[in-house]
């Protein structure tokens, strides 16, 4: 590992922003660490973080860890870390009225963080298909969880949803499409995506 290599000065400053982005709730300033702000250094970060199967995000104006696209999906076949059915149904409702809804009627901007979103009323939540008492239960413990936060004006996405790498937030959003509007234009453009590759997947088998 490059780690070993460095002094005991330089590793000390890698593991302190390695345990700033696993640790930190909001995106960790590069400024704060000189082992962020140095290109070298934070790519013996990235290095320490891929030994565990975790990745350095870039998030806005700082970077946080998450987990590799790889291992998140082996873990998610796996059945480790996955929600149970009805805090799923409700985690959507609020990505859906959030931030889906709001970007596509250009009230959110595309760039803007998931946490940005527009605050969603639990009234709002209620006019859903799930029992309010679910949706109570499932709010509950996704604030716990950090999924969801709630502000003085209603829920939005918990900063948990800052660690998802791009690709995982791109198949989400991909699948918020084609929940919300699966017969719509962009859904059938993603279809016709998710097919070529699939087909390109069996040729390469």
């Amino acid at each position: 590992m490059y780690l070993e290599a460095l002094s005991e000065q330089r590793r000390a400053e890698v593991r302190a922003a390695v345990c700033a982005v696993e640790t930190a709730r909001l995106p960790v300033p590069a400024a704060r660490f000189r082992a962020l702000a140095e290109v070298p250094l934070r790519k013996v970060v990235e290095e320490v973080l891929a030994a565990s199967g975790r990745k350095l995000l870039g998030v806005g104006e700082g970077f946080l860890s998450g987990y590799d696209d790889t291992v998140r999906a082996r873990l998610a076949d796996e059945g480790v870390g996955v929600l149970p059915r009805e805090d799923r149904a409700v985690l959507t409702l609020v990505l859906l009225f959030s931030v889906a809804v709001p970007r596509a009627g250009g009230s959110v901007l595309p760039q803007a963080l998931w946490t940005q979103g527009l605050p969603v009323s639990r009234e709002r939540l209620k006019e859903s298909a799930v029992p309010d008492g679910v949706v109570d239960a499932a709010l509950s413990r996704l604030t716990a969880a950090d999924l969801v936060r709630p502000t003085g004006s209603g829920i939005v996405l918990g900063t948990q949803l800052l660690r998802l790498t791009p690709t995982a937030q791109a198949d989400l959003f991909e699948q918020l499409v084609l929940l919300a509007e699966p017969r719509g234009g962009m859904a059938e453009a993603i279809l016709r995506r998710r097919a070529r590759a699939a087909g390109q997947e069996r040729q390469e088998r």
